[in-house]
């Protein structure tokens, strides 16, 4: 499998995830977008996409995420995303959101599960593009 199909990220979780007004003990909402987003930023940098010179890039087109447990911090999250599928200008990630305890050590408890779309695109016209090849390579199983 190529190296970066999946990519992941451990997360420690504190007071600053909290709501601003305390209502509530768990991570705010919002936060487990954080989470994603800074877990897809960690992905953009490890596949060479993400250095601000690039004429062509990707670019996050769909996120849908269900929130099924609360993390309550401090605690550790892991979030994990996986390419799914591949279209001719489009990727889709699986998304998956675990808590993993205060120590980091617990058995993992799903806290949420997603998926994205990526398209591919041209940022001087705006358009979408195929994936390359040499993209492509570092995510995903060439076609047998």
């Amino acid at each position: 499998m190529p190296p970066l199909l999946s990519h992941s990220l451990r997360i420690l979780t504190g007071d600053h995830d909290l709501p601003d007004d305390r209502f509530s003990d768990h991570v705010n909402n919002a936060r487990y977008f954080a989470f994603i987003n800074q877990t897809f930023h960690g992905w953009y940098v490890a596949m060479g996409i993400r250095d601000g010179k690039l004429v062509q890039g990707a670019m996050m087109a769909h996120l849908a995420y269900d929130f099924l447990g609360e993390v309550k911090p401090p605690a550790t999250v892991v979030c994990r995303i996986e390419v799914s599928r591949v279209g001719r200008s489009s990727m889709e990630h699986s998304i998956t959101v675990e808590d993993l305890g205060v120590g980091g050590a617990d058995p993992p408890r799903l806290a949420g599960r997603g998926r994205s779309v990526h398209v591919w695109f041209d940022r001087r016209n705006k358009r979408s593009l195929p994936w390359p090849a040499e993209v492509l390579a570092r995510c995903w199983p060439p076609a047998t």
